[in-house]
C-alpha cells in the first residue's frame, strides 16, 4: 500500500492486535484500540495490565491491523519500540472511546459513559503506549 492508503486504512476504527514478547520470550497478542496520528500509534492501558510488564521487559512490539471478514483482504503491521508514558492519557482515552463505542442504544451509551468516567477517576493508573514505527508493512489483495 502507498503511505496515503496506509494512513486511510489506519484512520478507520479497526481493532488492532498488539504483539509483544512474554517474559520467557514467547509471543503474546492482545486486541487493542489505537489511534494513528500519521507518525505513530497511540494506545492506552492500565498500568497493572500484564502487557505493561511485558513491554517494560522488552519494548519491541508490532501492531497488526486487518480488515474484517467480508472486506477485501488487507492488513497493516506497525513494528517498533513502545514508549510508556502518563501524559495526555485522558484525552486519548476519551478520543478512543468516542471512536470505538458508537451505539444508538441509550442504555449501552450510559454504560459506556460510566466506564469512561471510571477511567477518568483512575487516570493516575493509566498509561499511554506509543509505537514509533521502525517499519510499516502492508498487504492489499
Amino acid at each position: 500500500m502507498s503511505r496515503a492508503e496506509i494512513d486511510e486504512f489506519l484512520g478507520k476504527p479497526r481493532i488492532g492486535v498488539l504483539c509483544t514478547n512474554d517474559l520467557d520470550g514467547s509471543p503474546n497478542g492482545v486486541p487493542v484500540w489505537f489511534e494513528w496520528d500519521g507518525e505513530q500509534i497511540l494506545m492506552f492501558s492500565s498500568a497493572s495490565h500484564k502487557k505493561i510488564a511485558r513491554l517494560e521487559n522488552d519494548p519491541r512490539a508490532s501492531l497488526l491491523v486487518a480488515r474484517e471478514a467480508g472486506e477485501p483482504e488487507a492488513w497493516v503491521a506497525v513494528d517498533g519500540v513502545v514508549a510508556i508514558g502518563e501524559e495526555d492519557v485522558v484525552p486519548l482515552m476519551e478520543r478512543l472511546a468516542g471512536r470505538y463505542w458508537v451505539d444508538g442504544d441509550p442504555a449501552i451509551a450510559r454504560a459506556h459513559a460510566e466506564t469512561v468516567e471510571s477511567w477518568r477517576q483512575a487516570a493516575a493508573q493509566l498509561r499511554v503506549l506509543v509505537i514509533e514505527p521502525d517499519e510499516i508493512r502492508s498487504y492489499r489483495a
